[in-house]
């Protein structure tokens, strides 16, 4: 499976050093021109000073089944394809702000930058980028065949976003995924994977930002609900290594070229709505309507954000945004754990 349906006479990469980088996706091909011109882009900061409480958000529902995909290399970045079959469960995505349509699991993204680094991730939280972020990209399944058709088409996509920190043992799907990529260090070489639980693959908490946005490989289509979940997956340092192995080339080469960084720069939020279902003080009366509170505010967690810049683990404070009244998130959330 390509990311894109893109011909080979245009050819891209997540490096903006080089014709074909982010900045010329939108020159490249007129197929792409969303990537420059889209007002809805993504990734972006989530800035917990714009978050507003919606109450009318759902918990999101995220199938608990194993699953059977192909892990491949396809030059810039990794990508695992759930196969789809009839004797196959497929896993639907429900719930949060996807009002009453399912969305069918289709693939899933890692974007990562050079592991001393520590910066891989393509949404940041109050500007802080971490060393990695997982994807999972769904289709609406009960409007659309399937995902070329749905990508281009209104309420057609779904992005769960997931922050990767470093920590002191790495979360036990993305071990699998990590073991698994030593055997497609070149583009084009696949690995077969039989019993991956893409649900094992989301932080535990119930608590995320919401906004409309696109995919952030060309051609962008602005067709994207985004979910970019509170709290992080942790990876170790060694493990992180692990991925900075994989390289652009199809066979090896003297002076390598290796897939990281592979994410697309911050693009600006344009006057979007990021929604959030994070609420611990009721600033109405409780006979009041049910409305999106727009005196909630929310800031990052200081901790979280200081213990990320100096590479030390803190799971205790590692929620990234917290009620500016009572910092009740992260008590709250750790009983999730």
């Amino acid at each position: 499976m390509q990311v894109v349906s893109a011909k080979p006479e245009y050819p891209w990469t997540f490096d903006n050093d080089l014709f074909g980088g982010p900045d010329f996706w939108g020159l490249v091909n007129k197929d792409w021109r969303m990537c420059t011109y889209g007002q809805m882009q993504s990734p972006i900061n989530v800035d917990p000073s714009q978050l507003l409480f919606d109450p009318n958000v759902r918990p999101l529902v995220v199938d608990k089944l194993p699953v059977s995909a192909i892990l491949e290399n396809v030059g810039q970045l990794p990508i695992i394809t759930m196969n789809s079959s009839s004797n196959l469960p497929s896993v639907n995505i429900s719930g949060g702000p996807l009002g009453s349509y399912r969305y069918r699991l289709h693939h899933i993204l890692l974007h990562f930058g050079k592991a001393p680094e520590k910066q891989g991730s393509e949404h940041t939280i109050d500007g802080v980028r971490f060393p990695a972020e997982i994807q999972l990209l769904g289709y609406n399944s009960d409007l659309y065949r399937n995902f070329s058709e749905a990508m281009t088409q209104p309420r057609g996509l779904v992005g769960i976003a997931v922050m990767i920190d470093i920590g002191a043992t790495t979360n036990y799907e993305l071990k699998k995924l990590t073991v698994s990529s030593a055997s497609i260090t070149y583009k084009g070489m696949k690995s077969d994977l039989l019993d991956l639980i893409p649900s094992d693959l989301l932080s535990k908490t119930v608590h995320f930002v919401t906004y409309d946005g696109s995919l952030t490989y060309p051609g962008c289509y602005e067709t994207v609900t985004w979910i970019v979940m509170n709290k992080p997956l942790y990876i170790t340092v060694q493990d992180l290594h692990f991925w900075n192995d994989l390289q652009q080339t199809e066979t090896k080469q003297s002076n390598p070229v290796f897939m990281s960084p592979n994410y697309r720069p911050l693009r600006d939020l344009n006057g979007r709505l990021l929604r959030t279902n994070i609420n611990f003080q009721t600033r109405t009366s409780s006979n009041a309507c049910p409305s999106m509170y727009t005196d909630m505010h929310y800031k990052a967690n200081p901790n979280r954000i200081q213990s990320n810049r100096i590479g030390i683990d803190k799971r205790d404070v590692s929620s990234y945004v917290r009620d500016t009244v009572d910092y009740a998130l992260d008590s709250s959330v750790n009983q999730l754990q």
